[in-house]
């Protein structure tokens, strides 16, 4: 029997706005146990996953033993990174996400889309949808701050490109640990989205925590309990066990 002696090194990959700025909670429920590190996106253009994913591997590949944590919109970003990068990451976490076609009729909602003028939604209607008007004063401010700092195209491009995207033959190649946290009041994604990645992943895994779509935002707590629990179970978490 031998025993690991390194910390996690924690690679967090944010959801539709790029900045990593709303993952504080969650970084404050670690309580340091883990090294983090956040991987933000280029705020001024997207050209799609798959580029988004050769911007970022990079940075990834600096380290070995990485997990890749994933909220919403970076769940299939998160599966391309694992795939491209199979010597580089140990284990995956989606949070709230998909591996495609996230809402029903994603393809006709991305049609109509395309054609619609960009155009921002009140921070108040989306904090409803994402949070279920649960969010603290100052991460409502956050995510105001966020929004206001990103092109509208830019979130529409990446809005899209989520509606469009279909990564599940990359899910089912892995072969590593994955986690899927599913929020039980989820108003954004459905729960069949959490149930297809556990299906085609071939070492997976799904808890559901009672908390809206922001769930690494307003049950961090708990999120975090998860992950350490699940990276305990799969030999990563400094102090869990495993044969030589």
């Amino acid at each position: 029997m031998t025993r690991t002696d390194r910390r996690p090194r924690l690679c967090l990959l944010p959801g539709l706005d790029g900045t990593g700025r709303l993952y504080t909670p969650l970084l404050d429920a670690f309580q340091g146990d883990c090294d983090a590190e956040v991987l933000a996106y280029d705020a001024g253009c997207f050209s799609g996953y798959a580029a988004l994913a050769e911007a970022l591997g990079p940075a990834l590949r600096r380290h070995t033993d990485t997990v890749l944590i994933a909220e919403s919109f970076a769940g299939p970003l998160a599966v391309m990174l694992a795939h491209r990068n199979p010597r580089h990451v140990r284990a995956v976490v989606l949070g709230a996400s998909f591996v495609r076609a996230p809402l029903p009729f994603s393809h006709a909602c991305a049609a109509v889309l395309d054609r619609l003028p960009a155009m921002s939604l009140p921070v108040f209607a989306l904090e409803r949808v994402l949070a279920g008007g649960m969010l603290p004063a100052p991460l409502r401010r956050e995510l105001d701050a966020v929004l206001e700092a990103i092109p509208i195209d830019v979130l529409r491009q990446r809005a899209l490109a989520a509606l469009r995207v279909d990564v599940r033959r990359q899910l089912a190649a892995l072969d590593l640990p994955l986690l899927h946290l599913q929020a039980r009041r989820d108003r954004l994604i459905a729960a069949r989205a959490g149930d297809e990645i556990v299906c085609l992943a071939r070492n997976a895994q799904q808890v559901v925590i009672d908390a809206p779509h922001f769930l690494f935002q307003v049950a961090p707590v708990a999120a975090a309990g998860e992950i350490g629990r699940f990276l305990k179970r799969v030999c990563i978490l400094e102090g869990a066990r495993h044969d030589s």
